[in-house]
C-alpha cells in the first residue's frame, strides 16, 4: 500500500507527514534485514547475551544382547567338550604306549571290585594301624577274607604304570559304579581322583597283613606285602597329576613310619636275615634305577594341561575374565574345605575378575612358572641358585589371582619329595640297625659305620635336608635317657637314636620330634609314635 501511495501525485497538504512515514518504514526495514543479516554489526558484551547450551544428540540406544539360544548353547557345550577329551587325550599319552601286563590298574581294581567291604567306609592311614588300635579284629576279619587282594598288589608291583585312563570314556563300567576313575579338572584336589580311595583301602590292608603275619611268625612275607604296597605307591607318584603325585609320595611316607614301627613292636623274634634283606635289598630299590635321592621322580605336568583349558573357559571371547564364572567357579573351589566361606569367597572373585590381568597374559605367566619349577626340580637339592627368587614368587597375586589358585600348591610336592626320601633313607637304616642290634646280642652300633656293609648300604645314610649332602645323624644313648618331645607329649629316648635336622635345616639334637611349626628334627628310630604308645600318650 505504501508503495501504490509513493508512485501517486498526492495532495500538498499530505505530503508532509508521507514523508515521515516512508522515512520511519525505511528505518524499521533496515533494522530487520540487518538483525537478519549472516555479518553482524560487532556488539559491545554488554549487550551479548549469554548463547544457550547447545543441545546434543541423544545416544543411540544399545541393542540389547540376544540370549544365546538353544544350539549356541549346545556348540558351546560341544566345544568345550572337544577341548576336554583333547587334554585327556594328551594326558593318556604317559600311559598309552605300556602293555597291558605292566599296567597295574588291570590287576588291582578289578581285585578291589570283587573283594568284600572295608569294615568302615574310610580306612585308616597306614601309620595309625597296629593290633591295639579300635576295631583291629575287624580289620584283620577282612584280610583273612581277601586274599585275592594280596595277590594283587604282589603281582603289580613290578608293573611299570598305574594305567588307569584320565576321563570317563572307555572306563569300564564296574569301575565307574565303584568310583574308580580319574577325571582331572572335575573336582579339586583329590576328589577327581576317585580310584585314590582304593589306594588307600589297599595301604591299610598291607598293613593289617604284616601283623597278621607277624603273629604267624612269617616276617618275609609282612615285609613283602609292605614293599609291593610301597611300589605301587611309587607307580601312583609318577602319575601326571599333582593331586596324585602328592597322594602317592605321602602315603609312602605313611607307609614305611608303619614299617618302622612294626621293627620296633616285633624287634624280638625278627629275622637277622629278614632285616638284611629289606635293608640291602627292599627300600634301597624301591623303584628299578631310583637311588637314595629318588632322582627319577618326576615333577608333576599334567595340572598345566587342564589348568590351559580351566583359563580358556574363565574368559570371554575377548579374552577378559568372566565375572560370574570366576564367583561361582573359583569362588567355589576356594572355600571347598570350608563351606560358611563361600558367599564371601564368591564376592572377592568377582572383586578379583575387575582387575585380573587378560587369559594370554595368564596363560604366558602359568608357563614361565611351571618352566622354572621345572628347572628348579632337576637341580641339587641346595643349589645357590634355587636361593633366588621364583617367578611364581614375583606374580601380582591379585592381577593374576587364578595362576596362584593352580600353582600354590606346587612347593607342597618339593616338600613331599625331601620328606619321602627321608623316610626312605631312615627306614633302610633302622632296619640296617636292627639287624645289627639282634646280630649283637641286643648291643646297638657305636656308630653308623659298623652297620656297613653287613646290615646296611652305606649310600643309603643321606639326610636330604642336609644343605651339605650329609649323612643322617645317629647316636647311641646307652642306658642313659633323653626326653623327647612328640605331638603326643614328652617321651623318654633310650639306646640308638636315628634322626634328620629336619626342615628348618638345623641340628636341635632330636629334643622334638617334627614339631607343627617345622623347626624341629625328624626321628626315625626309636620310631616316636611307637613310644608314644608304649607311654600310654596315644592309642
Amino acid at each position: 500500500m505504501l508503495c501504490v501511495l509513493a508512485n501517486r501525485d498526492p495532495p500538498m497538504p499530505i505530503r508532509f507527514p508521507l514523508c515521515i512515514v516512508l522515512v520511519l518504514n525505511a528505518v524499521f526495514y533496515t533494522v530487520v534485514f540487518a538483525q537478519d543479516s549472516t555479518e553482524e554489526t560487532p556488539q559491545t558484551p554488554a549487550d551479548v547475551a549469554p548463547p544457550e547450551p547447545e543441545a546434543k544428540p541423544l545416544p543411540k540406544p544399545t541393542p540389547a544382547k540376544k540370549a544365546p539360544s538353544a544350539t549356541d548353547v549346545k556348540n558351546k557345550e560341544a566345544a568345550a567338550k572337544t577341548k576336554n577329551l583333547q587334554s585327556l587325550k594328551e594326558l593318556n599319552l604317559f600311559w598309552k604306549s605300556v602293555s597291558e601286563k605292566n599296567r597295574s590298574a588291570s590287576l588291582i581294581f578289578p581285585a578291589w571290585i570283587a573283594a568284600t567291604p572295608m569294615p568302615s567306609v574310610v580306612a585308616p592311614s597306614p601309620e595309625n594301624i597296629w593290633p591295639g588300635m579300635e576295631g583291629f579284629a575287624d580289620w584283620k576279619k577282612w584280610v583273612v577274607a581277601n586274599p585275592a587282594l594280596r595277590d594283587a598288589i604282589v603281582k603289580s608291583q613290578m608293573c611299570f604304570v598305574i594305567g588307569i585312563p584320565y576321563g570317563q570314556e572307555g572306563l569300564d563300567a564296574k569301575w565307574k559304579a565303584k568310583g574308580i576313575s580319574a577325571t582331572p579338572g572335575s573336582a579339586p584336589g583329590e576328589a577327581a581322583f576317585g580310584y585314590l580311595n582304593a589306594m588307600r583301602g589297599l595301604a591299610a590292608y598291607a598293613t593289617i597283613c604284616m601283623y597278621v603275619d607277624a603273629e604267624n611268625k612269617k616276617f618275609d612275607a609282612a615285609f613283602d606285602i609292605s614293599l609291593a604296597m610301597l611300589r605301587v605307591l611309587r607307580q601312583v607318584s609318577e602319575q601326571r597329576m599333582e593331586a596324585e603325585k602328592l597322594f602317592g609320595m605321602t602315603m609312602m611316607s605313611r607307609l614305611l613310619e608303619a614299617n618302622r614301627v612294626f621293627m620296633a613292636a616285633n624287634i624280638e623274634t625278627l629275622p637277622v636275615a629278614t632285616l638284611q634283606r629289606v635293608a640291602l635289598k627292599g627300600y634301597a630299590f624301591i623303584k628299578p634305577g631310583d637311588n637314595e635321592r629318588l632322582k627319577r621322580l618326576e615333577l608333576p605336568e599334567g595340572d598345566r594341561v587342564i589348568l590351559t583349558e580351566s583359563m580358556q573357559n574363565a574368559f570371554d571371547e575377548a579374552g577378559q575374565p568372566n565375572e560370574a564364572y570366576f564367583a561361582d567357579e573359583f569362588g567355589e573351589i576356594q572355600s571347598i574345605n570350608a563351606p560358611l566361606t563361600r558367599f564371601g569367597a564368591a564376592a572377592r572373585w568377582r572383586q578379583l575378575a575387575t582387575v585380573h590381568g587378560p587369559l594370554v597374559a595368564s596363560q604366558e605367566k602359568l608357563v614361565a612358572i611351571y618352566d622354572d619349577w621345572w628347572r628348579r626340580w632337576r637341580m641339587r637339592f641346595y643349589d645357590p641358585i634355587l636361593d633366588s627368587p621364583t617367578q611364581f614368587s614375583k606374580l601380582n597375586q591379585s592381577k593374576y589371582a587364578l595362576v596362584t589358585l593352580f600353582v600354590e600348591n606346587l612347593q607342597q610336592v618339593f616338600d613331599a619329595r625331601l620328606r619321602l626320601i627321608a623316610e626312605i633313607d631312615g627306614a633302610a637304616m633302622s632296619a640296617a640297625l636292627c639287624g645289627f642290634y639282634i646280630d649283637s646280642t641286643k648291643q646297638w652300633p657305636r656308630d653308623l659305620a659298623s652297620a656297613f656293609p653287613i646290615y646296611g648300604m652305606r649310600r643309603m645314610n643321606f639326610d636330604p635336608f642336609d644343605k651339605n649332602y650329609g649323612n643322617l645323624n645317629y647316636r647311641n644313648l646307652g642306658d642313659k635317657s633323653q626326653p623327647l618331645e612328640t605331638a603326643w607329649g614328652q617321651v623318654q629316648v633310650t639306646g640308638a637314636v636315628l634322626w634328620s635336622v629336619g626342615p628348618d635345616h638345623e641340628d636341635d639334637g632330636f629334643d622334638a620330634h617334627d614339631p607343627a611349626d617345622g623347626t624341629g628334627d625328624l626321628v626315625f628310630w626309636p620310631p616316636p609314635r611307637f613310644l608314644a604308645r608304649q607311654a600310654g600318650l596315644l592309642k
